[in-house]
């Protein structure tokens, strides 16, 4: 008896430990997960996959397939039901006659009917035809149209991905000057309590402490305006703010070849204008078809009933019917000359858009040698700058020189260095103008269309 009571108290001694845990567990916080850093790759093909303008696009390509397939239809046959009724002031035959002699029609002033009526087009001019084309037409430029928005967004997020690269550089580089100044200031008001600075040079450096905090906080909200906007153009919530993984690689000889004949051709836009131009082209030959004739094979076959649906008998008809514009107030010719007048303006639009390419390219090659030069030359000044503050510190540190001197050489310093910075990241801004410009921004991402 003793051992089944000693039993049952482990038991219940057991059960109360575990539920304990349970408890506990539950009261225990669950840290948040850390945000995963994105790189570059992952931030682009997150934006083609959620960016409300890509879903945008991709619509208005399944709606102008829908568009196509629509006018694809307008080539099969027509078939129609129908139903109805008429009161007439005369009774008339429901049917007609069939033949001389037989049965008497059925008069009735009520006459009901049903059936099928259908139309094969035969010859439309060319005009049916003519709208598939422009369909099909029109279902391309949405795609280029589509793809233009997609070069866009690609180089948008670039830009923006390197910028907050770049900031991240740039805090670091004013946290580590902030620093400098901030043990400056320790050491001079040392140097001010036993009588070796005047109280203005104490000063001096507590000005440049409050410039460089400033300077600290605008880059520091910079970076958090650019990392909202980078989350909204990649379709997220601007509350995201997603880290960034990744770094601004120097300018090489290797790393970027420019072409000496660049192909317009592969730009989206231009292939979106050249579409625009055999719209136009297709719009005309429509517009010329109302000329001609038409011709349709017919048919008809349906019941008819008189009053209280006496006399219901079978009637069909068949046939071919022709039918020809002879005057129309000049309607037909002025169409056929706006549309002519339409397809020289798509034309000249496409030589504008040609122009505007070439234009586009020559200035991105342009912005990519001078931010490039712009950058070799910034990193000799920094060296320079950096060399000079080391000289006027030395020089401050063994009383040979004054302060002002030395946060003067500080601050040029640190002006170089953000000076390179900014110069390394306006020459990536310019490699995506160049590739954007050639049309082939996304050529790593072909994948996702």
């Amino acid at each position: 008896m003793s051992l089944m009571k000693r039993s049952n108290s482990r038991s219940v001694l057991v059960a109360l430990l575990c539920l304990s845990t349970f408890f506990l567990l539950l009261t225990v916080p669950v840290r948040a997960e850390e945000p995963v850093p994105l790189t570059l790759d992952e931030a682009i093909r997150t934006g083609l996959k959620e960016s409300p303008l890509m879903a945008s696009g991709g619509y208005d390509v399944s709606a102008s397939a829908q568009g196509r397939r629509a006018a694809l239809g307008q080539l099969l046959p027509q078939v129609n039901s129908y139903a109805g009724y008429r009161r007439q002031s005369d009774p008339s035959a429901v049917v007609p006659i069939k033949q001389f002699g037989g049965k008497p029609p059925v008069f009735s002033r009520d006459q009901y009917s049903y059936g099928l009526l259908m139309k094969i087009p035969l010859f439309e001019g060319g005009r049916n035809w003519s709208r598939l084309a422009a369909a099909e037409i029109s279902e391309a430029i949405s795609k280029e149209a589509l793809h233009v928005t997609r070069q866009e967004l690609v180089a948008s997020i670039t830009n923006l991905f390197n910028r907050i690269l770049y900031l991240e550089k740039l805090t670091e580089s004013q946290q580590k000057t902030l620093d400098a100044l901030k043990k400056a200031e320790a050491d001079a008001r040392v140097r001010l309590n036993v009588g070796r600075i005047a109280p203005v040079e104490l000063m001096r450096i507590q000005t440049q402490v409050a410039s460089q905090e400033q300077a600290l906080v605008t880059a520091r909200e910079e970076m958090v305006r650019t990392r909202q906007l980078l989350a909204q153009v990649i379709g997220r919530e601007p509350s995201w703010l997603p880290e960034v993984e990744g770094s601004l690689v120097e300018p090489s000889e290797d790393s970027l070849k420019i072409k000496s004949s660049p192909d317009t051709s592969l730009r989206p836009d231009i292939r979106k204008a050249m579409q625009e131009v055999k719209l136009a082209e297709t719009a005309v030959r429509e517009a010329i078809g109302y000329h001609l004739p038409s011709v349709d094979l017919v048919g008809d076959y349906g019941r008819r009933a008189g009053s209280g649906f006496d006399g219901d008998e079978e009637v069909w008809q068949g046939g071919v019917e022709v039918s020809f514009n002879i005057f129309s107030g000049g309607t037909v010719e002025a169409q056929v000359r706006q549309a002519r007048a339409k397809l020289l303006a798509a034309k000249e639009r496409l030589r504008h858009a040609r122009l505007n390419a070439l234009a586009q390219i020559d200035n991105a090659i342009s912005d990519l040698r001078e931010t490039e030069n712009r950058y070799r030359v910034a990193m000799t000044s920094l060296a320079t700058a950096k060399e000079t503050w080391r000289i006027e510190e030395l020089k401050y540190r063994t009383g040979a020189g004054t302060v002002t001197d030395s946060l003067l050489a500080q601050s040029a310093w640190f002006q170089a260095e953000a000076d390179t910075l900014g110069a390394l990241y306006q020459y990536h801004a310019a490699r995506v103008g160049y590739l954007l410009a050639l049309g082939v921004i996304d050529a790593d991402y072909q994948d996702l269309n």
